[in-house]
């Protein structure tokens, strides 16, 4: 999956410049439930986001230089401008990760490099990792511990389901902790044949940590 496929264009969110004055940011955060908000220049190019935590943070670093208080009446955006670096829209939706834990949402730009296009928000990243491991669908999930990570092991729990004509709703794999041991999470649509299913992926050596059935959300 790329970034383009979960992005919030730059028309359908609010934007300042570095000549925005801070109450009419502020007040723009306000009227739109933000905490932070992306900054552009006239051209169009992505310079920074700015929001609530970096007008505090202004306000300390002038207060520490000796300075009493920010003028919030007479200031502007580039003074509690914090830059960044986007992420481009051809970047993989995984390395939104890094970004969203620390930000409130990931901004993107084009293949230039500056010219901003949006922002992929934290409900769009929920939604693909939902999507991803079949949240919001009905199912039985599976839970496997492979002690050692040896080729074709999908193949083989693939291979385990084709006598009991159910399809597969995700498959994915993660570490667990240690090198030599990893996790293989399987969800199949609802099927009558659970423990027929447990019982011959543990004849392949899968060792079967939990099994769950699942209900759709709405």
């Amino acid at each position: 999956m790329f970034i383009k496929q979960c992005l919030t264009t730059v028309d359908e969110i609010a934007t300042v410049t570095p000549e925005t004055p801070i109450k009419d940011m502020l007040n723009l955060l306000n009227e739109h439930r933000l905490d932070s908000i992306p900054v552009i220049d006239s051209n169009g190019l992505f310079l920074g986001i700015t929001g609530y935590t970096y007008v505090m943070k202004a306000f300390l670093e002038n207060k520490s230089n000796q300075v009493t208080h920010l003028d919030v009446t007479h200031g502007t955006v580039n003074e509690a401008l914090h830059t960044m670096d986007p992420l481009t829209i051809n970047n993989d939706f995984e390395e939104t990760l890094p970004v969203i834990v620390r930000y409130p949402f990931v901004p993107v730009v084009d293949e230039d490099g500056f010219t901003f296009l949006g922002i992929v928000k934290i409900s769009d990243i929920e939604t693909a990792l939902a999507s991803t491991y079949g949240h919001d669908l009905p199912g039985v999930r599976f839970l496997m511990a492979v002690v050692l990570d040896a080729p074709h092991e999908l193949e083989h729990i693939v291979e385990s389901l084709q006598t009991f004509d159910v399809n597969i709703i995700s498959l994915v794999t993660f570490d667990a902790g240690d090198a030599a041991v990893r996790r293989i999470m399987l969800k199949v649509q609802p099927t009558p044949h659970v423990e027929a299913i447990q019982k011959e992926l543990e004849q392949r050596g899968f060792r079967i940590l939990n099994i769950k059935e699942t209900h759709a959300t709405n």
